[in-house]
């Protein structure tokens, strides 16, 4: 452990954004000083003087990162790096250390419980028991909405890193085939991929060669009765497309559990009410186990800062 006096300042930004979780082990390596969020114009000052970074979803961007000779090291506690410049950091000597796949049971089991939701149309149920249909009903069951089994279905998962693999292994045991791409396959297998599936499920990172991967043009490879969930980024999907699909019923159902903007604005007036699309509020990483899991982490990327030559610099 490091003693006081030779303890890096570390500032982590966006401190709320892990919710109630004890970040007493982080202390443990640096001097650390939480502010529960940070607007942009706020980030210089508060960074002033830090020698490492913590931040979700704060952008470090390379004007900022530039203004901070000090700093060696970036944690994102996320598993995605794209808020922060990384050849910026690179061309600085300023380690960058991601959360690793510290969410992967908790978005997996998310991503199923969203794709038996829409498979199953459980809300939809409950909303008859409470209307008393159940209870009107002139036999023991209540056979309609009709739901179709996943056995047998074909499963396409977008992105091939620890949670996409989790979500197809979930898969296979339901009985589907598999199919397990990654974010750089090539636009005629992304193609193929998508015209097999009855539920695509998405957890590629946003890049330029990713965003905006469904559109209005992908969507139309996808047969009727097919469920898209989105557990990456919310610019692979182009939403107005998708709302247009679930609209004319060109597409069985979706679910997102992230936006392009978050928290959202007013745009989420329009979605709300749209036919067989469910939305979840960025949620899917944030079991209890996962956050605990994610300061862990992050514990361990400042022992090994401290323990090494950072002081050097």
């Amino acid at each position: 452990m490091a003693t006081p006096l030779d303890r890096p300042r570390a500032v982590f930004l966006d401190a709320l954004s892990l919710g109630p979780v004890d970040l007493d082990p982080l202390r443990q390596w640096v001097e650390l000083r939480c502010w529960p969020s940070t607007d942009l114009d706020q980030r210089l000052e508060r960074l002033q003087g830090a020698d490492v970074v913590i931040t979700n979803k704060i952008l470090l961007d390379g004007p900022l990162l530039a203004s901070l000779p000090k700093l060696r090291l970036v944690c994102t506690a996320s598993t995605g790096t794209d808020q922060v410049n990384g050849q910026v950091c690179a061309e600085r000597g300023i380690t960058v250390r991601n959360g690793g796949p510290y969410s992967q049971p908790s978005v997996v089991q998310v991503t199923w419980a969203l794709i038996l939701e829409l498979r199953c149309k459980l809300q939809e149920r409950h909303r008859q028991v409470a209307a008393g249909d159940w209870q009107r009903s002139p036999v023991f069951s209540l056979v309609q909405p009709e739901f179709d089994e996943l056995a047998g279905q074909h499963l396409t998962v977008v992105g091939a890193g620890d949670i996409g693999q989790g979500v197809a292994r979930i898969g296979a045991a339901f009985g589907m085939e598999t199919s397990l791409i990654t974010s750089t396959t090539s636009p005629e297998g992304l193609e193929t991929a998508l015209r097999h599936a009855d539920v695509v499920s998405l957890h590629a990172p946003l890049t330029a060669r990713t965003r905006g991967m469904i559109n209005g043009n992908s969507l139309t490879w996808l047969k009727p009765s097919a469920l898209l969930i989105n557990m990456a980024r919310g610019g692979l999907v182009e939403i107005g497309a998708l709302v247009a699909a679930l609209e004319s019923q060109r597409l069985g159902g979706a679910a997102l559990d992230v936006l392009a903007n978050e928290p959202p604005g007013a745009e989420l007036a329009r979605l709300v009410n749209v036919p067989n699309l469910l939305l979840t509020p960025h949620m899917a990483w944030s079991s209890r186990q996962a956050r605990l899991r994610l300061v862990e982490t992050i514990a361990s990327h400042l022992q090994a800062f401290v323990e090494g030559p950072w002081q050097e610099h």
